[in-house]
């Protein structure tokens, strides 16, 4: 296959596609560098796929959310640092019944604010929840649940800062360089595979169509988290 024909050449060439670049790209390209060998990978194919980053397809951003739960390091940063939290009315019950607290108390102690979208934003800080470590984390809210993929996915929107301060921000974008490296290496060195493998990727998301976004989002995220829990 050729290079103008290759997965991330067709892919950065697409209307509106920026590059990922700058601090975060090169700690990302030296994280991504450490896990390869690169005795058998091409560096330009590496290289690529970091910039590739400015653009992320639906199955990848499924994988990335699966992978954070895996390797978050319960570091705290994203507890601490970020200045307020927004919860739903459903989750923050679901807090004060694990907490063994009534729902009205909870909500006054930890000073929660109802929002024009009907959400509520705790304006405590740092996390009222954490308590040298998060308290609730079998049942932390929605916003916790998707850090820092959400933050990593705005800021490659050109939406919001990059999150450099997370222990595992670099670590989950590094493992998509590798994934998109060695599809790229794959490419050209036995491209009827890539086909086979693009045309089964393409008839599963087909069967996935009748579903909405969200659900075929969560059931992306299901199976990447099944199939990593099976690779332990």
């Amino acid at each position: 296959m050729s290079e103008e024909t290759s997965p991330l050449t067709r892919l950065m060439q697409a209307e509106g596609f920026k590059p990922f670049s700058g601090p975060d790209a090169f700690r990302v390209l030296a994280k991504a560098k450490e896990r390869l060998n690169l005795e058998k990978m091409e560096m330009d194919d590496i290289l690529k796929a970091v910039s590739s980053l400015g653009s992320l397809m639906e199955t990848e951003i499924a994988l990335i959310y699966a992978l954070q739960d895996q390797i978050c390091t319960r570091c705290g940063w994203c507890c601490t640092e970020n200045t307020s939290l927004r919860v739903s009315k459903d989750e923050l019950k679901n807090i004060a019944a694990f907490k063994k607290s009534s729902y009205k108390k909870l909500k006054k102690r930890i000073r929660a604010r109802p929002r024009k979208d009907r959400t509520l934003r705790v304006t405590r800080h740092p996390c009222p929840f954490y308590e040298d470590g998060c308290s609730v984390y079998q049942i932390r809210p929605g916003v916790c649940r998707s850090y820092p993929t959400s933050k990593i996915l705005s800021a490659l929107a050109g939406g919001g800062p990059y999150p450099d301060k997370c222990e595992i921000s670099d670590d989950l974008l590094a493992e998509l360089v590798i994934k998109r490296a060695l599809e790229e290496k794959m490419s050209r060195e036995n491209p009827e595979l890539i086909k086979e493998l693009a045309d089964k990727k393409r008839d599963e998301m087909g069967r996935l169509s009748q579903m909405t976004q969200a659900q075929r989002f969560q059931y992306l995220v299901k199976h990447h988290r099944d199939r990593l829990k099976q690779a332990e």
